[in-house]
């Protein structure tokens, strides 16, 4: 979103959008947005939590983790093995609309009010699931927009997992300090360094060049797209390693 001067016509349009701008070149906040209602309209999977919870942020279309698609697989998967799966709606707050990749409404402005609201939702979700389960490790998954969500972690956690996200060159000291495996696929259109988006010399050498951390690995998946299938070869094996299952 555009700054606007102060009148009477800023004034009409920050008010049907809900934002207001401000003076910083990198945030633009929204005056009327919510963070918690993602975290309590969360949906929830599996009953046994002996292994821990598994947090998933979705991208940025959307929650579609029950629709039978890859992201159910995981879940199947992680239940089977003694894992609660919570995935927290970013929709479900007062926010920005999508900014996907291709959207033509998608700036940096509203970007950076996207990444601030998921990163209170963020911060506000995993606060409540360690009153909820006090004592378990808790893991976060983020997918695509949710895996950049990563690179702003506030505390520490178990582990980290991404899917649909290149291996990232910022990161936060509390990233740093978890635990970390990156799942990626060749062919995949979103992420820096595929094939499809060749911006660097592959996902190997950019994973290479910033995953220095002595706990933190990666998989690049040939012919894999932004889907990460838990069929594909290796994904299961990695998961399961990072996950101690």
């Amino acid at each position: 979103m555009k700054s606007y001067s102060i009148g009477l016509l800023a004034l009409v349009i920050l008010g049907l959008v809900g934002c207001q701008t401000t003076q910083t070149a990198d945030e633009e906040a929204c005056s009327n947005c919510t963070y918690t209602r993602a975290y309590d309209t969360a949906k929830v999977f599996g009953d046994n939590s002996d292994r821990g919870v598994v947090v998933h942020f979705h991208g940025c279309n959307g929650l579609y983790i029950d629709n039978g698609g890859w992201q159910t697989q995981w879940v199947r998967y992680l239940n089977e093995n003694g894992f609660i799966v919570i995935a927290p709606d970013s929709f479900a707050d007062v926010r920005p609309p999508e900014a996907c990749p291709g959207n033509p409404t998608r700036t940096e402005d509203r970007k950076a009010t996207i990444y601030h609201v998921r990163t209170r939702q963020m911060d506000f979700a995993l606060k409540q699931i360690r009153l909820k389960y006090p004592g378990k490790k808790i893991y976060v998954w983020g997918h695509s927009e949710g895996g950049a969500l990563m690179r702003a972690l506030t505390e520490r956690v178990d582990g980290v997992i991404t899917t649909g996200f290149a291996c990232p060159g910022e990161r936060s000291n509390y990233l740093e300090a978890s635990p970390y495996l990156a799942i990626m696929g060749t062919d995949d259109p979103v992420i820096e360094g595929s094939k499809k988006n060749p911006l660097y010399e592959g996902l190997e050498g950019r994973c290479q060049a910033y995953m220095s951390e002595p706990n933190w690995s990666w998989l690049v998946v040939q012919g894999m797209g932004h889907p990460a299938e838990i069929w594909r070869k290796g994904v299961k094996e990695h998961l399961s390693k990072f996950l101690g299952i």
